[in-house]
């Protein structure tokens, strides 16, 4: 990879990942505490409802961020509403929306591809972290900024949270409130991180480096910085092998997390064996 980095499109891509890994896997640490990682699944499948709503709207093919934005936000903050106010348990709910949007994107995409070489699109449904411009590197540092800003402080909150509703109720802390900005920033996180992994890899980054956290940490903070650490180096293994192999980034760092999390089940399965 030192060859590569000689070439400037390598460089923007180390500087992605190196802004996108500590911004996922921060967030992954929450988002599977508070159990959304099917959640994160549904906002993947809104984002190419949102690409063919942006191509349609004469949004330019290759950055339909408005229209991609818009209607993740739409769909995530629908989902939590519906969900507070149904009995119906909220996987239910999230496969319902997700169905939903799967279907109105793949009808939208058959409109779009009449007028466009589908092509177009996938690589803003499978990203590459080789193709991200200053634009890109701009957007992702500043929702990292923006998300720590905001989820930092209530990070040990929206844990309790999850892990204890009377608690939390018992503290008057607003709730509802604290999971709709939640929901708001996971939104942007996955939306300005489709360019570097692709919709369909950014579940990936958001569930694996906590499921490894786990395996590896035994205090909540440990295991928030364990995430990162996971996420960084899975995200930097995954674009060197893009580099040299021919295959692409976001599925090389994919595979990364995936052997991340099979090296860490042996310290987990080791201190099971001492209980």
């Amino acid at each position: 990879m030192t060859d590569a980095l000689s070439f400037p499109f390598v460089q923007r891509a180390l500087v992605a990942v190196l802004l996108a890994a500590p911004l996922l896997g921060g967030l992954s640490h929450l988002v599977v505490a508070r159990r959304l990682a099917f959640f994160s699944a549904a906002i993947g499948q809104a984002v190419l409802t949102g690409v063919a709503l942006g191509v349609l709207l004469g949004e330019p093919v290759d950055a339909p961020w408005g229209s991609v934005f818009g209607f993740s936000l739409l769909t995530g903050v629908v989902l939590v509403f519906v969900r507070r106010r149904s009995v119906l348990p909220p996987d239910t709910l999230v496969g319902v929306l997700l169905a939903f949007t799967l279907g109105l994107g793949v009808c939208l995409l058959v409109a779009v591809t009449k007028r466009f070489n589908v092509h177009q699109l996938e690589a803003v449904m499978f990203g590459s972290v080789l193709t991200v411009r200053g634009v890109d590197l701009a957007l992702l540092a500043g929702t990292g900024v923006v998300t720590a800003g905001v989820v930092g402080p209530l990070a040990n909150r929206l844990v309790v949270q999850a892990v204890d509703a009377r608690l939390s109720a018992a503290a008057r802390w607003p709730e509802a409130r604290d999971e709709y900005l939640f929901v708001v920033v996971l939104t942007a996180a996955i939306v300005v991180s489709v360019k570097v992994m692709g919709a369909l890899m950014v579940e990936a980054m958001l569930v694996v480096p906590a499921a490894a956290a786990r395996n590896l940490a035994s205090s909540a903070r440990g295991a928030f910085a364990w995430s990162v650490v996971v996420a960084l180096l899975a995200a930097v293994a995954g674009l060197g092998v893009s580099t040299q192999v021919n295959v692409p980034s976001g599925a090389a760092i994919v595979l990364g997390l995936a052997l991340a999390f099979a090296s860490s089940l042996a310290p987990a399965l080791g201190r099971r064996r001492q209980k």
